[in-house]
């Protein structure tokens, strides 16, 4: 790479290619992260987050994740990544595939390096057949009167580092395309009541998806021992004025449709009623000590205070407001099958209770990148810890002096075990050799 870049491309270039640019990026990640993870977060926790100074939240601290700086930071640090990994490409494809033999002394690996001495013809065989029979791959080369080899096993794991950097760069990719792409919110709505996805309250993207959820059924399932088994929402997708599609949810079993998954987080009892309001039945539901109805073109408030009895007998404790008024105007006891006439104008009728379903709704188009880039991350790091690549190198000269080298890499003692087996293999032989042609001479002289 050239130290002093001329063109304002090149100079660009040194600089993404930068170690010292990728960790300032990594560093300043990771510490935004950490103060967002301290830091309540509006989506979250939007009463908290409120709580903050002032300053904090104009630096945009409470709002992190979805602020244009923290991508602008992910964005570089995904540039960064890629320049690094295109400069080292080259240098690791010709590693794995076009490793060249040693063509002196100098190319042989200076720190586990040996020299070992004996026939040329039997070194060479020996050298040959114990590599091969160790799994390394072997390429030869002739030059004049010496010999010069390079082995390598395990030459993939040579790509640990470069695909760990494309898999970060893969999953930054995937949270930035659910940030721009996607939406998160909730919605708490009763059985029997169909709700735009579009009014859901949002906390982050926007809905483009123009269907309904009606929701059918919520239930609070119990066990016949009395332990509580789940939470379950049957629901259907309205789009054009019909049923679509349905299914039922419950906690750990989300409900997707055309990308869009409802989770299923909480659940809560409430009650419906019915009105008659100019001729027409109007139905009512409401939640426990929740947000009260106004009767249309008045301001008369319906507020439920309270919940009495059972699913079979339910009873409730109702309140009329008047806009303006802290003191209830009307108040009175229903039972199912009765009604009350709110101020001379309005008949309401108690139909039973209802359960009210809180759901997550989410839309994350970058869910399948993130998973292809966990798995790229997870193949890198198996590549890194368990099949490191090892380089053997030698030159055997005519006189049959071998020098034997072993790449160590960063971590040496593991490499230096296996070139201690490897040398001890080689002049092992060649000592049993030895041993083998001094008793025949001298089986020979005796015999003589």
């Amino acid at each position: 790479m050239n130290e002093n870049p001329k063109s304002w491309t090149d100079k660009l270039w040194y600089l993404f290619s930068s170690m010292k640019m990728g960790l300032a990026l990594l560093g300043a990640t990771a510490l935004t992260s950490g103060i967002g993870t301290i830091l309540p977060q509006t989506e979250l926790e939007p009463d908290r987050a409120e709580a903050v100074s002032r300053i904090w939240q104009v630096l945009g601290f409470t709002h992190v994740y979805s602020t244009a700086w923290f991508r602008l930071l992910l964005g570089l640090l995904c540039v960064n990544l890629l320049v690094c990994s295109m400069q080292r490409f080259s240098g690791t494809y010709n590693r794995t595939f076009k490793p060249r033999p040693p063509q002196n002394g100098n190319d042989i690996p200076q720190k586990l390096r040996q020299e070992i001495k004996g026939s040329t013809e039997n070194l060479r065989l020996k050298t040959e057949k114990i590599l091969r029979d160790r799994g390394f791959r072997l390429i030869g080369e002739e030059s004049g009167e010496s010999w010069s080899f390079v082995a390598q096993k395990h030459h993939l794991g040579y790509w640990s580092a470069f695909i760990v950097h494309i898999a970060f760069v893969i999953l930054i990719s995937g949270a930035i395309l659910g940030m721009f792409f996607g939406f998160k919110g909730t919605m708490m709505a009763a059985a029997g009541t169909t709700t735009a996805l579009k009014n859901i309250n949002l906390s982050k993207g926007t809905v483009t998806q123009d269907f309904g959820v009606k929701v059918n059924s919520a239930e609070d399932r119990f066990l016949p021992n009395g332990e509580r088994d789940n939470w379950y929402t049957n629901l259907s997708i309205i789009e054009n004025g019909r049923e679509t599609a349905s299914g039922t949810l419950s906690v750990n079993h989300p409900f997707t449709y055309k990308g869009v998954t409802f989770y299923q987080a909480s659940f809560d009892h409430g009650v419906h009623l019915t009105a008659d309001v100019t001729g027409q039945t109007m139905p009512i539901y409401l939640r426990n000590q929740g947000r009260p109805f106004r009767f249309p073109n008045t301001d008369l408030y319906l507020f439920i205070g309270g919940m009495m009895g059972s699913p079979q007998q339910p009873v409730i404790l109702f309140q009329i407001y008047k806009a303006g008024n802290s003191q209830p105007i009307q108040s009175g006891q229903l039972s199912a099958g009765e009604s009350t006439n709110v101020q001379g104008q309005y008949k309401v009728t108690m139909e039973g209770y209802a359960g009210f379903t809180g759901l997550q709704v989410k839309k994350d188009p970058g869910v399948t990148v993130v998973w292809l880039g966990s798995g790229l991350l997870l193949l890198g790091l198996m590549l890194s810890f368990y099949w490191r690549p090892l380089l053997v190198s030698g030159i055997l000269e005519q006189e049959g002096r071998l020098t034997l080298g072993m790449a160590s890499g960063k971590i040496i003692g593991q490499t230096e075990t296996e070139f201690g087996k490897l040398l001890s293999e080689i002049e092992g032989t060649n000592s049993k050799e030895r041993a083998g042609l001094t008793t025949d001479l001298e089986l020979k002289e005796r015999v003589l």
